[in-house]
C-alpha cells in the first residue's frame, strides 16, 4: 500500500512538472495565443463586414421603392435631419453614391501597388493603371443621361467584380475579400437594375407625351 502511494505520489508530480514545466508552459502559452489570434481574427473580420453591411444600405434605400417606403415613416421623416431632401433627391444622389464606390474598389488596387515594395515596376504599373479606371468610367457615365448613366454604373461595377475576382483568384488580393465583394456587388447591381427600370418607363411615359402633344 506504502509503495503504491509513493507511486502514485511520484506519477502526480512528474505529470505536474510535464504540464506547469518549460514544455508545459510553451503548450499553455501556444493555446492561449492561439485562442487570442483567433479572437482578433474574427474581431478583424466583423469590421469589414459590418462596413460592407451598412455600405449596401444606400443602394437599396435610394431606389424609388426605397425612397418611397422610407418616406412612409413618420419615425424617420420627423426625426431623421434632412432626410426629406435626401428623399426627394434619391435618383441623384443614388447615382453619385455609385460613382463614389466604384472610385472606392480601383482605390483598393492603388493601395496595393504602394504596398508591394517587391513586385516588379511592370506589375506595379498595371495595377496603378487600374486602380485610376475605375474612377474615370464612373466619372464618365454621371456624364451620361440617367438610364445609360446607370447602365454605365452597373458595367463599371461588374468589371471591377470581374477584376477583383481574378486578383483573388491569384492570390493578388485577400481571399476573404471575395465574399464581400460578392455580396455587395449583388445588392448593388440589384438596386441600380431597379433604377434602371424606373428611368426606363419614365422615359417611355415623356416620350408617349410628346407624340400625343404632337398630334394634337
Amino acid at each position: 500500500g506504502g509503495r503504491m502511494l509513493r507511486a502514485w505520489k511520484g506519477a502526480c508530480a512528474l505529470l505536474g512538472r510535464s504540464a506547469f514545466g518549460p514544455a508545459g508552459r510553451q503548450l499553455s502559452t501556444t493555446t492561449a495565443a492561439e485562442s487570442a489570434g483567433a479572437g482578433a481574427e474574427t474581431s478583424a473580420s466583423l469590421v469589414p463586414w459590418s462596413l460592407t453591411v451598412a455600405g449596401m444600405v444606400p443602394f437599396v434605400a435610394l431606389t424609388t421603392p426605397g425612397s418611397e417606403a422610407l418616406g412612409k415613416v413618420p419615425q424617420i421623416t420627423q426625426h431623421v435631419p434632412g432626410i426629406r431632401c435626401v428623399l426627394s433627391r434619391s435618383e441623384e444622389l443614388q447615382r453619385t453614391y455609385a460613382a463614389s464606390i466604384v472610385s472606392f474598389l480601383g482605390a483598393v488596387h492603388w493601395g496595393v501597388a504602394l504596398g508591394a515594395t517587391g513586385a516588379s515596376a511592370r506589375y506595379n504599373a498595371m495595377r496603378y493603371l487600374w486602380g485610376v479606371t475605375p474612377s474615370l468610367m464612373a466619372w464618365g457615365s454621371l456624364a451620361l443621361p440617367e438610364v445609360w448613366c446607370l447602365g454605365g454604373l452597373m458595367g463599371s461595377l461588374a468589371s471591377c467584380y470581374a477584376v477583383d475576382r481574378v486578383a483573388c483568384g491569384n492570390g493578388l488580393l485577400p481571399r476573404p475579400y471575395l465574399p464581400m465583394r460578392t455580396a455587395a456587388t449583388t445588392v448593388a447591381l440589384a438596386s441600380l437594375g431597379v433604377s434602371v427600370y424606373g428611368a426606363w418607363a419614365k422615359t417611355r411615359v415623356k416620350g408617349a407625351d410628346r407624340v400625343e402633344e404632337k398630334a394634337t
